[in-house]
């Protein structure tokens, strides 16, 4: 006898007979133990909950605590899954904008970062302000001359249409030897440009020593005390100077710091920086000179502008200086502590946009990769400040890794080349999607299979190449053709690969079949057969034929939502296992163009290409291809900048053994467009790398075995998640992963029913509420009784299961009195807390000294009697 199992016939066929959920029949249904099982369906409350037409109160509301309890018993498991998501706190700005995502850029021909096809920070916008960085927020400086109102502007990496290309995400090894992906800063290539832009001139009056206007003074005393706010970090201009003798030259000495004050000759302050308590004594004061004594320490004579690092490395500034030098005279200055002393220096402000050789300086440091452009006018009268420039460029090659700052790089050996020292540019890594793996891999040595997802999720091992010779590849395995071309016959055990080519590129869904055989035209109710080597099922699909034996169209196969039509070839149906033709790619007919191949397209939207060129080349191409709906036309996704590189392999033989190889594409206007793969150090045979889309691919190439290749693919471009931040930024990142849960199922309006609206209490599964006295539902099921509280005593609650005799349970939830009925009820809604006791088709509940007990009838209390008492 045949036992066939997992069948499906795609004709319209109905099973006679099916069970119902999680319900248990007979004597296990009606056992108190197994309850809520009785009342739930597909993680659903299926039945009724009836009461009495003229229900008591404590009747309904028992019935409501029994329904509340059903439905968070009535549960669906459920598969969470949590992609994984950054989210910053704080001041923070997401490279990116509403319509562009910063990609992952790939690494192809040579191994250098430098040969990769690229999207920089600048392709995604050229600068950002104070609409996507609080800390580059307006302000206005006011002085004697009047207010300036100015803008601030972050400009990302340098000019454009550099040939050498810096600030993107890549997959490469770093100075240290690590391989993984990093955000990339080429070295001597701009990393940003600070520019502080006022829409009023700054102006001050040139003034000598002495603060008289003079057209050869030095002196730009407007804009001494005036205070910028740069990146969210206030400075104050402590010295302004111009040089006469050179037209344009211009030194702004300004300091910042954690405390800030003016004290008196011979006062003493306390100050708390970081958790430290500092003591501060103004010792000094002559008319151009300052000392301090700090927690014991004194300063050398200081000038304004001047600073002095204290033995922990904590610094001190002189801001102003007042001296009286008359009789009762103020002497006093003001300070920073925990300063630091910036000054911006340009020779010619009147060359816009200049290159210039002018260093920034911090404290008593030469910041030699970032320099200072001040663009303005000077007529030796007013002198006028426009801009203000900073372009900070990296000295070395900079490796952020995932989860790191610019700022904390070993090779930033000055971190003040990021100007203030107040933002940074953090990497996250790229974003977490959901994976799907696709992996061409061996079955033994003599034999490629493809592993990956079909359309409805199904993992598919797909036999691809063998070598029956080893010299030589068989498409398919040796003996069973893979078939991806409609004008090839299929034969009985081969393989076949359906898609639907009416849906867009990426959502294509994909089948692939064994043909198992047919029965003869002859034969009743005739079927072909295939095995779906998705879910392992064997379709059975019925057909019907002319008189003829000339190819005609036999049947429609309806798959995922597409129908492929079959067709005999030209030899005989009057036999078993006739070959066949498939409409593959569900067009409606068969194609007439010659070697036209249909791709398979995986769960999460890969589109792999097989070409059979055993004859003449020799050798299968396999393409790996994420579709582009600007590049390849009609495709679900469309890229942004970057269009990830098919990946293409030849599968060979040789040496007895599978092989296969890369294969380089040349198209017009692009060559050598092979991804490289890099070995970390320290490992052998194996190589990594990344597309731009994300797919992650590993490739094994074991001494004496054959290759291997596994791209891990998303259902969604990976976006490159970095972030321009503002001090005091942090991140959180949510756990990416799958979790298995429940949800409520909530119980259906209309479950609750009257107990005249109920016609026949067996044709339902139901919870019966009060006694025979007040509830018909309960006279039927307690064989209608002469009196309606015979079986019930004073004081005590039933709770009763029935097998009604038709798939069906009824519970029976009554008492004497209608106080007995709702105790009754409170043990079933709280049936965990009871679930020592309830069981069997029978229990008695009493309510002694304000405790519910529960056991078995009193005249089997001898011998099975057990108590679980809650208080109430």
């Amino acid at each position: 006898m045949e036992f066939k199992k997992a069948i499906k016939r795609i004709v319209a066929l109905s099973t006679g007979a099916s069970m119902v959920g999680a319900t248990l029949f007979g004597a296990m249904a009606a056992d108190l133990a197994q309850y809520p099982n009785q009342f739930i369906k597909d993680g659903k409350f299926s039945g009724v909950l009836v009461v009495g037409d003229k229900a008591a109160a404590e009747d309904v509301i028992g019935l409501s605590d029994i329904a509340v309890s059903l439905q968070f018993a009535a549960t669906k498991p459920v598969t969470v899954t949590s992609t994984g998501g950054v989210t910053a706190q704080g001041d923070a700005w997401k490279v990116g904008t509403s319509t562009k995502i910063l990609e992952m850029s790939e690494v192809v021909a040579a191994a250098a970062p430098t040969s990769a096809v690229v999207e920089t920070l600048r392709n995604i916008t050229t600068y950002i302000s104070g609409s996507e960085l609080k800390a580059l927020a307006s302000g206005t400086v006011k002085n004697s001359k009047g207010d300036a109102p100015y803008n601030q502007y972050l400009y990302l990496l340098g000019p454009g249409g550099m040939p050498d290309k810096t600030g993107y995400v890549i997959y490469a090894e770093d100075s240290k030897d690590v391989t993984a992906d990093f955000l990339y800063f080429r070295s001597g290539h701009e990393i940003g440009r600070y520019m502080l832009e006022f829409t009023t001139s700054l102006q001050s009056d040139v003034d000598d020593s002495a603060g008289s206007a003079s057209t050869t003074g030095d002196y730009l005393t407007d804009f001494e005390s005036t205070t910028l706010k740069m990146f969210g970090k206030d400075y104050t201009i402590v010295q302004a100077r111009r040089n006469s003798a050179k037209n344009g030259q211009v030194k702004l000495v300004l300091m910042s710091g954690a405390v800030s004050d003016s004290m008196l000759e011979g006062t003493t302050k306390t100050y708390t920086i970081s958790g430290k308590d500092y003591e501060v004594t103004l010792n000094f004061v002559d008319a151009d000179s300052v000392k301090f004594t700090i927690n014991g320490e004194g300063t050398r004579d200081m000038l304004k502008g001047e600073t002095y690092k204290l033995t922990d490395g904590t610094t001190i500034g002189v801001s102003t200086i007042l001296y009286q030098s008359y009789a009762g005279g103020v002497h006093s200055a003001s300070f920073f502590l925990g300063a630091q002393k910036v000054e911006l220096k340009d020779t010619n402000i009147t060359e816009a946009n200049a290159v210039s050789s002018n260093a920034l300086k911090v404290g008593d440091n030469t910041i030699d990769d970032a320099f200072v452009v001040i663009e303005g006018t000077d007529d030796d009268s007013t002198f006028k400040i426009n801009r203000i420039h900073v372009n900070m460029t990296a000295d070395d090659d900079f490796y952020v890794p995932k989860g790191g700052k610019l700022s904390q790089n070993p090779d930033l050996t000055e971190p003040e080349v990021l100007f203030t020292n107040n933002w940074d540019i953090d990497y996250r890594g790229l974003k977490e999607e959901t994976m799907e793996t696709v992996e061409l891999t061996t079955s033994g040595s003599t034999k490629y299979v493809l592993k990956f997802l079909d359309g409805n999720g199904n993992k598919v091992t797909l036999p691809l190449a063998e070598t029956p010779t080893g010299s030589e590849v068989d498409f398919g395995e040796t003996g069973k053709r893979l078939v991806n071309r409609e004008n090839l016959t299929i034969e009985k055990n081969d393989y076949l690969i359906l898609t639907d080519n009416s849906q867009k590129r990426g959502e294509r869904k994909t089948y692939v079949l064994q043909y198992k055989g047919a029965d003869k035209v002859t034969a009743d109710s005739p079927v072909i057969k295939f095995k779906d080597l998705g879910s392992g099922e064997t379709i059975e699909q019925t057909y019907s034929a002319g008189s003829g034996e000339d190819v005609q169209q036999l049947a429609i196969l309806k798959l995922g939502g597409a129908d492929h039509r079959i067709y005999n070839a030209s030899s005989s149906i009057r036999a078993n296992d006739f070959a066949i033709l498939v409409d593959l790619d569900a067009s409606g007919a068969l194609s007439t163009v010659p070697n036209e191949t249909v791709n398979l397209t995986t769960k999460h939207g890969l589109e792999i290409g097989l070409q059979n060129v055993t004859k003449g080349e020799p050798g299968i191409l396999v393409s790996f291809k994420t579709p582009d709906s600007d590049r390849d036309g009609s495709a679900a996704d469309t890229v942004q900048t970057l269009q990830a590189t098919d990946l293409v392999v030849n599968v060979t033989a040789s040496s007895a053994q599978v092989a296969h190889s890369f294969v380089d594409l040349t198209t017009s206007g692009q060559k050598n467009t092979k991804i490289n793969l890099k070995t970390p150090s320290g490992e052998t045979n194996i190589a990594y790398g990344y597309t731009s889309y994300g797919a992650f691919i590993t490739r094994k190439t074991p001494s004496s075995e054959p290759a291997t290749l596994k791209i891990e693919y998303p259902k969604k471009q990976r976006e490159a998640l970095v972030y321009v931040t503002a001090k005091g930024a942090t991140f959180s990142q949510e756990v990416a992963g799958t979790t298995n849960a429940v949800t409520v199922q909530k119980i259906d309006v209309g479950a609750t029913k009257l107990a005249s609206e109920v016609p026949d209490i067996k044709a339902v599964n139901s919870i019966v509420v009060g006694g025979p006295c007040i509830n018909t539902k309960a006279q039927e099921l307690r064989g209608n009784p002469a009196e309606c509280t015979q079986g019930y005593e004073p004081n005590v609650g039933l709770i009763e299961m029935f097998d009604v005799g038709t798939g069906n349970v009824a519970m029976l939830v009554a008492g004497y009195s209608a106080a007995d009925t709702r105790n009754a009820a409170t043990v079933v809604a709280q049936y965990k807390d009871y679930a020592a006791t309830l069981k069997g088709s029978k229990v008695e509940v009493r309510k002694v000294k304000n405790v519910l007990t529960v056991a078995a009838p009193a005249e089997k209390a001898k011998e099975t009697a057990t108590t679980t008492t809650t208080t109430k």
